[in-house]
């Protein structure tokens, strides 16, 4: 053998080698474990209420609709107030009307915001999935990005 044959390249210490230079070991797939539903027994009440945010940007027609609701089985939002902002802020011409409906149709106007940003005090029932409350804006600033946010609390199931 040669000077060629006994040079070998060395890699300083912690220094790994590739991965494309690694053996082959075949793929493994492993499923990520599920619960089955009929696992989700324990009742959870007074949680803060989380998924009740939504936005969008403003259409060149100035009117925009978002909706939010309960999503899952067993929770439960009670909803105690909608905070609404536009990015042109406290100068914002627009109307906000805030509906609680059912499938995306608004049915029961609960709060109007003159303005366009603001807070909205609910007195609504507790909303189940397939409820949502459905926010349009109407005459707001084109390109300005729309907002809502739900406080309250919600009920949950648990594993």
């Amino acid at each position: 053998m040669g000077l060629v044959g006994r040079l070998t390249a060395r890699r300083p210490r912690g220094l790994h080698p590739y991965a494309a230079s690694l053996p082959a070991r075949g793929a493994q797939v492993l499923r990520i474990p599920r619960v089955p539903v009929e696992a989700y027994t324990r009742h959870l009440t007074g949680l803060l209420l989380t998924g009740g945010q939504a936005q969008g940007i403003i259409p060149a027609s100035g009117n925009l609709t978002l909706s939010v609701g309960p999503q899952g089985l067993g929770n439960v939002w009670y909803p105690v107030q909608v905070t609404l902002s536009t990015t042109t802020g406290l100068f914002d011409g627009s109307t906000v009307n805030v509906y609680l409906g059912a499938q995306g149709v608004p049915v029961t106007l609960v709060g109007t915001q003159f303005g366009g940003n603001g807070t909205i005090a609910l007195a609504i029932p507790p909303m189940t999935p397939g409820q949502v409350l459905i926010t349009s804006w109407t005459g707001a600033k084109t390109g300005d990005t729309a907002a809502l946010n739900i406080l309250g609390t919600m009920d949950a199931l648990s594993a």
